[in-house]
């Protein structure tokens, strides 16, 4: 009995794996008698196009063919199916993929008939998007945004049977992938432009990670750069990870621990974790190792040992400095009252420092109440293991000789393929970036991962990861690339903490980012052409070598003037409005920007030399390019953009703030100015019927029905003001902020 339920499940894994939506399988020779079965999907100019049992798609030359098959292969109608076709490689991992999905399902049928009510068994995957669900769907996954007009209309008439992939490839290759990803990264960590500490900003932070994401640099370089990072921010932007958290090393380490290693011990900070095995002293063992870093010059400075004599150069200079400032600006007739404060916190901000001392200081509170040591005890710093076999591997084996090397030690541990959580924590989350949910959750904490959702998936996922060296991009091609990402949405509804199994991605609300930037796309056409100025004037201008003994008065008030102008410059690159939105490869028939627009339409990166566009005092960029988080007030805000307080801060519920704003706010107005570029995108054509698709087409990605075309018929016999009112009805709708 055994064999045989084992034997249905193996057949229904292959059927899962291999839709039957496709063309009748047969088996084909080449020319030396070797044979494959596979099912014909088509045929592109000189190659025939098979798809085999394992759900992997293949693409040679038609002529390795025997005679036979390959004058039937061009008698033979092509599939009428969405094709996925990848290149071999990645072709055969994202079948692996599917293939332990769908043992994933099959797994969780006896379950779900155990459900009060019961769940009907799942069959199979969720049926293939279609090309117009597919594309909305992958632009926003990858880039952020929905496609525009023409963007969705090339893809949609490509008869190309590898359009998917070769759409995903170049979606990957696109600066509007490296926005996305600041954008994840950024909520994750919690980047923020301004940071608690005076005039302390995160700019060389927020441009050392978006530049690291350009240049596709691997996780665990990122990750290791971050953690051993010395020096202030402005020298060294990966610095910005310790100096987030300046003066806080324990709130620090539990959030490094979460983030990069899917552990979350922050409860063993304060006492022994209540639900897992994590103690408190283990705590203090792991902060041990950041406990000779410091993140602050006077700190420095108050250490009993190992005094860091740049440290009390530094905090002295100011000392010293100071009465020559003031003597300098009342001498000039200038109030010295008004910026005494401004310009001990211009100087201060050089204070923040990341550095190693030759002492760990690192000790229990003084209220240690556990038997196994005293309060105040110094700490032994001791890496946390998973399983008693964990301390063999490889990434146990660091050297500690001195307190310097505590933190590279650390860094090390964490990033080694070796490590049990490091390749399966980010695994899960980028997982979960595609599907809506991670295989084990919460993601910060993967506490044992025999226990997910699919074990064997997650296990493999982590094997990946490393496989391809944790190269984000590379991962992500993968699961792009997989019949259970490219299946239709899944819109059942579900129970909180409710298992899910993958047969297709969850249905789910955009992102505040994503809105953002599709409001951005309808507006600019291609946003990504309208990057932000202006990006190093802060380093530059805050930057003091407080050490250097011959740093003079004059100096420090000619650098501090330019750092209270840096907003006047800001203000002077603001121009343009929505007329001079979009380019001319936006336009429907390549031709200028028309309409009601009343100032001439310049080309976009003629703009970007010298200008962002604004409305309404918004600044039209993508969010990405804007202060992070958004301030108060901002459409980013109030749809839900992580105040970047807490780790996936973000919030994906609806809210009034948010009702308001899409009906009624500065963003919604833009959209339904006859300026914008959706009204002038509809003006390339005449007829009614005509205008009403480009509009569909333009904000929701499909062409309207019969129905929807009947609606629109009456909504405009009104006047023009019938097109602003679709705008605005669309871009309300649940197909519009959800991502199918």
């Amino acid at each position: 009995m055994k064999q045989t339920t084992k034997l249905l499940s193996s057949l229904l894994v292959s059927a899962l794996v291999a839709s039957s939506a496709f063309a009748e399988i047969r088996t084909w020779t080449d020319t030396s008698g070797r044979q494959v079965t596979a099912s014909f999907i088509g045929l592109d100019g000189e190659d025939i196009i098979l798809k085999t049992a394992d759900g992997a798609t293949h693409k040679f030359a038609l002529t390795r063919l025997s005679p036979e098959d390959q004058a039937l292969a061009k008698s033979m109608k092509p599939s009428d199916q969405p094709v996925m076709l990848a290149n071999s490689t990645v072709a055969q991992a994202s079948a692996a993929v599917d293939r332990l999905v769908a043992n994933g399902l099959v797994r969780a049928n006896p379950e779900r008939l155990k459900m009060t009510p019961p769940k009907a068994p799942i069959k199979s995957f969720n049926p293939l998007a279609n090309d117009e669900q597919f594309v909305r769907r992958v632009y926003l996954d990858i880039v952020g945004r929905i496609p525009n007009y023409t963007e969705t209309i090339q893809f949609v008439q490509d008869s190309n049977p590898s359009k998917r992939a070769k759409l995903i490839d170049m979606l990957l290759d696109s600066p509007g992938y490296n926005s996305n990803t600041f954008n994840y990264f950024a909520e994750m960590l919690r980047v923020k432009d301004r940071l608690e500490q005076d005039n302390l900003r995160g700019v060389p932070y927020i441009n050392w990670m978006q530049h690291e994401i350009e240049k596709n640099t691997s996780w665990d370089k990122m990750v290791f750069e971050m953690l051993t990072a010395k020096g202030k921010m402005w020298q060294d932007g990966a610095a910005g990870y310790l100096l987030r958290d300046a003066g806080m090393p324990l709130d620090n380490l539990a959030n490094t621990l979460a983030v990069f290693l899917g552990t979350d011990v922050a409860c063993a900070q304060c006492h022994d974790h209540p639900f897992s095995d994590w103690t408190q002293h283990q705590f203090y063992e792991m902060a041990s190792f950041f406990g000779a870093t410091t993140t602050n010059m006077r700190a420095a400075e108050n250490r009993k040992k190992g005094k860091d004599a740049s440290g009390m150069m530094a905090v002295n200079a100011m000392k010293d400095l100071m009465p020559k400032i003031e003597e300098m600006v009342t001498s000039s007739g200038m109030d010295i009252k008004r910026i005494r404060n401004g310009i001990n916190n211009y100087m201060g901000a050089n204070r923040f420092i990341v550095g190693d001392m030759s002492t760990n200081s690192m000790k229990l509170p003084h209220d240690y109440k556990y038997p196994d040591d005293k309060p105040n005890a110094l700490v032994e710093p001791k890496f946390i293991t998973w399983t008693k076999n964990d301390k063999n591997l490889p990434a146990y084996k660091q050297t500690m000789k001195s307190a310097e090397e505590l933190r590279p030690a650390f860094a090390k541990w964490t990033t080694d393929p070796s490590n049990p959580r490091f390749a399966m924590a980010i695994a899960n989350r980028m997982w979960k970036r595609a599907f809506g949910q991670g295989i084990n959750e919460p993601v910060t904490n993967i506490d044992d991962p025999k226990q997910s959702v699919n074990p064997e998936l997650l296990s493999h996922l982590a094997e990946e990861m490393k496989r391809v060296k944790f190269d984000i991009k590379s991962f992500m091609r993968i699961i792009y690339n997989t019949r259970a990402y490219q299946a239709e949405a899944t819109s059942e509804k579900m129970v909180m903490g409710e298992p899910y199994y993958f047969q297709g991605p969850l249905l789910r609300r955009m992102s505040a980012e994503q809105a953002w930037d599709s409001y951005m796309t309808l507006v600019l056409g291609d946003p990504d052409k309208y990057a932000k100025p202006l990006e190093d004037l802060y380093s530059r201008s805050i930057d003091l070598d407080l050490s250097n003994p011959k740093l003079d008065a004059q100096t420090v008030l000619v650098k501090y003037d330019a750092f209270r102008k840096m907003a006047e410059k800001e203000r002077a690159l603001m121009g343009g409005g929505l007329a001079e939105a979009g380019g001319d490869d936006m336009m429907m028939d390549g031709g200028k920007a028309k309409g009601k627009a009343k100032a001439e339409a310049k080309p976009a990166g003629e703009m970007m030399e010298n200008a962002s566009l604004t409305y309404g005092g918004m600044i039209l960029r993508r969010a990405s390019t804007l202060e992070q988080p958004a301030p108060n007030g901002h459409f980013l805000i109030d749809f839900g953009q992580s105040p970047r307080a807490l780790i996936d801060g973000s919030v994906k519920t609806g809210s009034v703030p948010q009702v308001l704003m899409m009906m009624n706010g500065k963003a919604q107005q833009m959209l339904t100015s006859p300026d914008s570029l959706v009204f002038r995108t509809m003006a390339k054509v005449k007829s009614p019927p005509e205008k009403v698709e480009a509009l569909f087409v333009s904000v929701l990605n499909r062409r309207p029905t019969l129905a929807e075309k009947d609606i629109a018929k009456r909504a405009l016999s009104g006047g023009e003001d019938g097109y602003s009112n679709m705008i605005w009805a669309l871009i309300n709708t649940r197909e519009f902020i959800f991502i199918q």
